[in-house]
């Protein structure tokens, strides 16, 4: 009888330990896509401030794509 709830105890250790380390895998892999998303939102926001969308219609076709290439060197290719 002892040694059947030494081996269940065992067990139950074991499986918790495995349970702790899949949630801690967890957390990490959310707080990982958090901090992605985050950084590709600001990203996005500071691109299309760069990009200046309002007045795309006041600038020639030349100088839109000088503005483009302008905010992919300055901003687009930050890691």
């Amino acid at each position: 009888m002892n040694k059947v709830k030494i081996t269940i105890f065992t067990i139950s250790i074991i499986i918790s330990i495995i349970g702790i380390k899949k949630l801690i895998y967890i957390n990490q892999v959310k707080d990982l896509k958090n901090k992605e998303e985050l950084f590709l939102n600001e990203s996005i926001r500071v691109l299309n401030e760069c990009f200046d969308l309002e007045n795309k219609n006041k600038r020639t076709l030349n100088k839109s794509i000088e503005l483009i290439e302008y905010c992919l060197e300055e901003y687009g290719y930050k890691n």
